[in-house]
């Protein structure tokens, strides 16, 4: 493989300023709501997140194969003459438009198995991609052959979609050229080709920090700065460019990190005037042409000057065979396109993200790409804003590209899928990591031990990362909350051992948290996005699905009462930074009817007592467990921990404590009298839950997965 020199990255001393989701890539924010940066309020939203990020992957080496040979094109001539500002709309496209491409790319093909994957892993995983009404597109290409090819809800081979900022790395390789040719260089300044006038108190920026995200402006991602331009008559206004550069600096260029469309659209600008031709022009005639890719629509600013960091049409393949070309150290057809020590440069990290806890990658970013380290896998990718992605994988010469709708961006029910989240489904599990990831996610595999703590031993067949929940009535099956091995988190039962797995919910938004009926009939859980997930109930055979709740804020933590006909549950509004969030305690008849608040107090993690007279919880504002008496509605604090869970006869508790930076599992009376201290390591314990008859404590362990 191409082996790249590397420098040490910078870390980024930044802190995202109102950055927009799709920075954060790969999967959907799924832990933390996009731009927290507060901490989890509770040892189980940890947990939660642990276990999301861990993961169970059956490993084979596979012989990497030769990259199909590509024939060589005719250069396509895409007519840039035909793109024109629009007055109704002027710095951004619109991006519920698509345009067809009436000679879609052709393709060397092969099957899945002749490079070394699993068609019927694919499928699953397209199974769960089709779930999103959002998605148009997966692609898979591995050794320069597309091997798996899948369109949905109305998207085909024909459709180009806007790449939205997948755009900028087009730009990258765009500059690349620039400079090989003796255009400009890295340290050239904008003043160098743009106005005095224009340019403002900003001069001296360099194509570097235009590259790098570096310019230290006070703008950011949020578009929310271009307001105040509004329409003009002037000719050539209002200028994106000009309304970038007005601002002020907040640091020195080339110090900190922050995400801005704007310093791309000032790069095309100088690109535009360093080469003497328009960006669409040089682009399609230097990169684009040469390897067949017509751009089918190319968004222009009203200054003249074609979009740099955004608003690129190109169709599934198109994107797929500008990865490619990456992926080919910018050769194609035994020309080279591109110099390989310009993409040396672009994608070596400029800049330290550090490890991402939504994406269980570490994140970095080069000369407008994302790079990744994804359970030791090196990843380079193009991202734009809806979903719209190439994920390049050297290690596996492989590359996949997915793309979306992003009409609907916002909406309750719009769900992205990441390339990461098919990869890790239905790629990884047929590969070997070539090195150690740089960001480990712990592996938690189930345990069980006596109540006394004795007799500690792993279950073998347990999925790694399957949270046990609750028991079913007859006590022959567990709820479980399991992550990624669907593409996010779906609710299944299973037996005590780990077998009989059997899957409950379909969806794409988070599922989680599930709650058997004591009759063992129907089970709770959470659906949704960390601060406006709801109740839905659920038979036991995955029919008769059904929402309980739809409030507003969010629901999480179901927890039924002994007769089956109420569920007590979490509600709140606020601060929210994860799934189980706090809120206050209240309760609903399962038919969605008499709602009633129980505890006006900040709680979590609600657990009904088999007797029904007692709901044990986390009470969230001192880090301890209390006991609500519902016939009096008085509170006993009964000592520090978490994730309470009740004994079956109802005369203890077991729970975790935070100690030494380690979680453990801990027992004690119902009345916070004789505990215990069941584990005593530096492992993360956590998640326990008794046995039916009481005589044992399965649990959650670090452990080798």
């Amino acid at each position: 493989m191409w082996a790249r020199p590397r420098r040490r990255p910078r870390d980024a001393n930044f802190v995202y300023r109102a950055i927009s989701s799709h920075v954060i890539v790969g999967v959907p924010p799924m832990w933390a709501s996009s731009g927290s940066t507060g901490r989890l309020s509770s040892p189980m939203q940890v947990a939660l997140a642990a276990a999301f990020l861990a993961g169970s992957c059956t490993t084979t080496t596979t012989t990497p194969s030769p990259t199909a040979a590509l024939a060589p094109l005719a250069a396509t001539s895409t007519d840039c003459s035909a793109f024109s500002p629009d007055p109704s709309d002027e710095f951004f496209t619109p991006v519920d438009v698509s345009y067809h491409d009436p000679t879609p790319l052709d393709w060397p093909t092969g099957t899945p198995a002749e490079v070394g994957l699993d068609a019927s892993l694919l499928d699953a995983a397209a199974e769960n991609v089709a779930l999103s009404t959002d998605v148009r597109s997966l692609l898979v290409v591995r050794h320069g052959k597309l091997v798996y090819e899948r369109y949905f809800n109305g998207g085909d081979a024909a459709r180009a979609l806007t790449i939205a900022s997948a755009s900028k790395s087009i730009l990258s390789i765009a500059t690349g050229i620039a400079v090989e040719e003796g255009l400009l260089d890295l340290d050239t300044r904008i003043d160098a080709f743009l106005p005095a006038d224009l340019v403002g108190a900003h001069g001296d920026l360099t194509i570097e920090h235009l590259l790098t995200m570096s310019g230290g402006l006070a703008n950011s991602e949020d578009v929310e700065y271009l307001a105040d331009a509004g329409p003009s008559d002037l000719p050539g206004e209002p200028s994106f460019i000009r309304e970038v550069l007005k601002w002020e600096s907040l640091e020195p260029a080339g110090t900190e990190f922050a995400y801005s469309t704007g310093l791309t659209q000032v790069l095309a600008a100088v690109l535009t005037e360093a080469t003497g031709e328009s960006l669409c022009a040089y682009v399609t005639e230097r990169l684009l042409g040469p390897i067949g890719i017509d751009v089918e629509q190319w968004w222009v600013e009203p200054d003249g000057y074609f979009a740099g960091g955004h608003s690129v049409f190109v169709t599934p393949r198109e994107l797929a065979r500008f990865g490619q070309l990456v992926l080919q150290h910018g050769t194609w057809a035994g020309e080279q396109l591109v110099d390989p020590a310009w993409l040396d440069r672009s994608l070596d990290e400029r800049w330290d993200l550090g490890c991402r806890p939504g994406l269980g990658a570490h994140q970095g970013y080069g000369f407008l790409w994302w790079l990744y380290d994804a359970e030791g896998y090196e990843v380079w990718n193009a991202s734009g804003y809806g979903g719209q992605e190439v994920w390049i994988a050297p290690d596996l010469d492989l590359l996949i590209v997915v793309t979306h709708d992003a009409s609907r961006v916002g909406e309750p029910d719009h769900h992205e899928i990441g390339p990461g989240t098919v990869a890790r489904a239905a790629i990884f599990p047929m590969t070997e990591a070539p090195r150690p990831p740089r960001c480990p996610a712990r592996a938690l595999v189930a345990h069980t031990m006596r109540s006394d703590g004795s007799g500690r031993s792993a279950v073998a067949e347990w999925p790694a990362g399957g949270l046990p929940t609750s028991w079913s009535g007859d006590g022959s099956h567990l709820t479980i909350q399991l992550d990624r091995r669907d593409l996010n988190s779906e609710i299944y039962t299973i037996s005590p051992q780990g077998t009989s797995l059997s899957r409950l919910t379909h969806d794409l938004a988070f599922d989680g948290l599930p709650a058997f009926s004591p009759d063992g009939s129907r089970v709770a859980f959470t659906r949704g996005e960390p601060a406006s997930s709801d109740l839905y109930l659920v038979d036991n055979d995955g029919a008769g699905l059904a929402q309980l709740t739809d409030f507003d804020g969010f629901e999480n933590s179901p927890t039924w009462s002994a007769d089956g006909t109420r569920v007590a549950f979490v509600w709140g509004h606020d601060d929210v930074r994860g799934f189980g969030e706090t809120g206050q305690l209240w309760v609903i008849d399962s038919d969605s009817s008499n709602r009633e608040l129980l505890l006006d107090r900040p709680v979590g993690y609600p657990v009904w007592s088999p007797d029904g007279t007692r709901i044990v919880l986390e009470l969230r504002d001192d880090s301890h467990i209390g006991v609500l008496d519902l016939a009096t509605g008085t509170v006993t604090d009964i000592g520090p921990g978490y994730v309470p869970k009740w004994s079956p006869d109802g005369t203890r508790l077991t729970f975790i404590r935070d100690t030494n930076d380690a979680f453990d599992i801990y027992v004690m009376r119902a009345d916070g009298g004789d505990v215990v201290r069941l584990t005593d390591d530096a492992a993360f314990d956590t998640f326990p839950i008794w046995s039916p008859d009481g005589a044992t404590v399965l649990f959650l362990s670090e452990g080798d997965a």
